[in-house]
């Protein structure tokens, strides 16, 4: 509020311009495509704009603004924010004695241009989910006209015949939407193309092949999306070049998802207001038992360090980490909660990950909103007889379990449980089981 008050108030004018109305079409693409991005307050707040500016004629204050909408105006200074976030709306301040706003709507992508951005496209998948998403881009996505396709349509003086000089289509020059311009403006300062240039050529690479104008597109907007820095991105696109210098862009959105979900959050990125991302909890008390030590490095490492601690090579399979990572982003599981499946079913699988068997449990576990390491290692535990018929093939012969040292404790049945006077050796023997688990961990996270 305190920094709304510092820029808008009350007894401000405003002045709404338009470069040209939205067509049919940009309505549907308001609602059905910037909708789930910015929410419905800053999408009426566009339409409300759009059609004061056929009825204003001259300026007015906020407060007819704020009765119209029903709104106040920390809810308006919001949904402003998200609009010109999104490339939607330009803000002008004229300052006067009464200080004047002037507010220029801009013309929306098309529902056909919506898809064809890839930062836009992304964050909706997002945002709706894989299934909703691919009906929405069915429904307004039409096909191409084919590369071979001949042109045949009939000029006009092919059709015509009149006393006006010939007709002459000159090529109508290319206009720059809105979010291609700041994205234009912003691309040089986001990623380092220069030294992406420099670092691909030592590698005796096709720059030109590889930095076309859409693929430069791709990479800052994924690093927008993602915040992947530049060493990082170095390798990613190194990675996701094939024999023919072709730059991949599905393995580099993996890669980029990769290294958000190790650095960040495991769930997939999504539009916020800066005030509701979380903050570290500064006041954070390092673990004691060995049991609050494991639980916390669950917490601060990702899938792919723990496939790399079983492997006697100490790399993971990309195959196995893209499944993994996949799994994690479909189920909106976080990283410490899938660290926990993972461990779980290598040991208990004999060190082998099955797509189907990782999918079923990650999808129990979605349902049952299993958001911590806790949660998880307890789930784990109470269903173990149902984990193990998905994971046992009919017809196969049964082999013996090997379960993490996490597991066993309370999986073993009560008659062999050790007496209530026996306190101190079952302490010791828990004691020995966590050490036992922890020794199959990397110690990375603890020097961190």
């Amino acid at each position: 509020m305190i920094e709304r008050m510092k820029n808008l108030l009350p007894n401000d004018q405003y002045i709404i311009r338009i470069d040209k109305s939205p067509h049919e079409d940009y309505v549907m693409a308001l609602t059905h495509l910037y909708q789930p991005l910015i929410g419905m307050r800053a999408i009426t707040i566009y339409l409300t704009l759009l059609n004061e500016a056929k009825i204003l004629q001259d300026v007015t204050t906020h407060h007819h603004l704020m009765n119209i909408t029903n709104i106040d105006l920390d809810q308006f200074y919001d949904a402003r924010s998200k609009l010109e976030g999104i490339g939607l709306l330009r803000t002008y301040v004229e300052d006067t004695d009464i200080r004047i706003f002037h507010y220029k709507l801009l013309p929306p992508f098309s529902t056909q241009q919506f898809f064809e951005d890839s930062m836009l496209t992304i964050l909706l998948e997002h945002h709706l989910g894989e299934k909703q998403y691919h009906n929405l881009k069915n429904t307004f996505v039409h096909p191409s006209i084919p590369a071979h396709a001949t042109d045949k349509t009939k000029s006009f003086d092919e059709v015509f015949s009149t006393i006006l000089p010939s007709y002459s289509k000159e090529k109508e020059p290319t206009q720059t939407t809105n979010m291609e311009a700041f994205e234009e403006e912003e691309e040089g300062k986001l990623v380092d193309f220069e030294f992406l240039k420099q670092s691909l050529s030592r590698n005796q690479l096709n720059v030109k092949k590889i930095f076309t104008n859409d693929n430069k597109k791709l990479i800052h907007n994924l690093v927008k999306i993602y915040h992947v820095d530049d060493i990082y991105l170095e390798k990613a696109i190194l990675w996701s070049i094939n024999d023919k210098m072709e730059l991949l862009k599905d393995e580099l959105h993996e890669a980029c998802k990769d290294y958000y979900a190790k650095n960040f959050q495991p769930s997939a990125p999504k539009l916020r207001p800066k005030q509701e991302r979380p903050q570290e909890d500064t006041s954070e008390k390092s673990p004691k038992t060995k049991e609050d030590k494991l639980i916390h490095h669950f917490e601060r490492i990702t899938h792919r360090e723990i496939l790399e601690d079983f492997s006697q090579t100490g790399h993971a399979s990309e195959q196995e980490v893209k499944m993994l990572t996949n799994v994690m982003f479909r189920h909106g599981l976080p990283q410490s909660v899938m660290n926990v499946l993972v461990h779980y079913v290598m040991q208990k699988s004999d060190m082998k990950l099955t797509r189907n068997y990782v999918d079923k449990i990650a999808t129990h576990w979605s349902r049952k909103n299993v958001k911590t390491v806790k949660q998880a290692m307890d789930l784990a535990k109470s269903e173990s007889k149902l984990y193990q018929t998905w994971g046992t093939r009919k017809g196969a012969p049964k082999k013996k379990e090997v379960l993490p040292d996490w597991f066993k404790k309370e999986q073993k049945p009560k008659q062999e449980q050790k007496p209530v006077n026996s306190n101190n050796q079952d302490y010791l023997k828990e004691k020995q089981e966590l050490e036992q688990a922890l020794k199959n961990m990397t110690t990375k996270s603890f020097n961190r």
